[in-house]
């Protein structure tokens, strides 16, 4: 929340010693790298051996489609919608070890089958989360048609999936994946960016994003971070 609520001071001082000789628009499109938080609690996980290494993020790649209808007040208001996928992936060799980049699984419940009898514990577990993201949203834009800043919300869904990889304990033997799939969940959305142009028809820009992702088939609510970076065109 004191991330959102910084990145919305910056824009709207931004906007305020803008001078704009003409509106941002009519229309742009976005296609960008995306750099996203994966949840890593272990619902969103199959039952995993003690201390296995989850993704806390991921990284992929979103587009965007915007319009821009009228004026209202200082801001120009747009609507449109972003979508993205973003996948993390994380490994635990045998012995366990930890990184930085990673965080060990929290231990599952006391309902779950002994997770020494799905993997072997002397094998290597590979874990991977895909997040894919639909974000419909009403923007605010300050600034010009040479570059503007916005902040901008709405209401969409997504789908988070995580699968993990390994040995089989026994009785029976060889390679298994399990997977845990929350399916489509109501997501809403908030944040703000801004985009720079360095030609008539080509900008860059990035978007930062808060995604509040409602609880579904038992899976706890979630909350996503997601930035993105890339160029746009009109």
């Amino acid at each position: 929340m004191r991330a959102g609520l910084s990145i919305a001071a910056l824009l709207l001082s931004t906007a305020a010693v803008a001078q704009p000789t003409s509106a941002p628009g009519p229309y742009i499109i976005d296609i960008r790298g995306v750099m996203s938080g994966l949840p890593s609690g272990s619902p969103f996980h199959a039952v995993l051996p003690e201390n296995t290494l989850v993704p806390r993020r991921g990284f992929g790649i979103g587009a965007g489609a915007h319009i821009y209808l009228s004026q209202l007040g200082p801001a120009r208001l747009g609507v449109g919608v972003d979508v993205a996928r973003a996948r993390g992936t994380a490994t635990t060799p045998a012995p366990t070890s930890t990184s930085p980049s990673t965080a060990p699984a929290a231990p599952s419940s006391s309902t779950d089958v002994s997770a020494a009898s799905i993997f072997r514990t002397d094998a290597a577990v590979d874990t991977a989360t895909t997040i894919t993201l639909v974000a419909p949203q009403v923007s605010f834009n300050f600034g010009s048609a040479d570059g503007w800043s916005y902040l901008s919300g709405g209401y969409g869904t997504a789908q988070i999936r995580g699968t993990a990889s390994g040995q089989l304990s026994g009785p029976a033997t060889g390679s298994a994946t399990l997977v845990r799939d929350q399916g489509w969940a109501s997501a809403a959305n908030y944040g703000g960016g801004a985009r720079w142009f360095l030609q008539e028809h080509l900008a860059v820009g990035f978007d930062l994003r808060f995604h509040r992702v409602r609880g579904t088939h038992g899976l706890p609510a979630s909350r996503i971070v997601a930035l993105s970076v890339g160029i746009s065109v009109r």
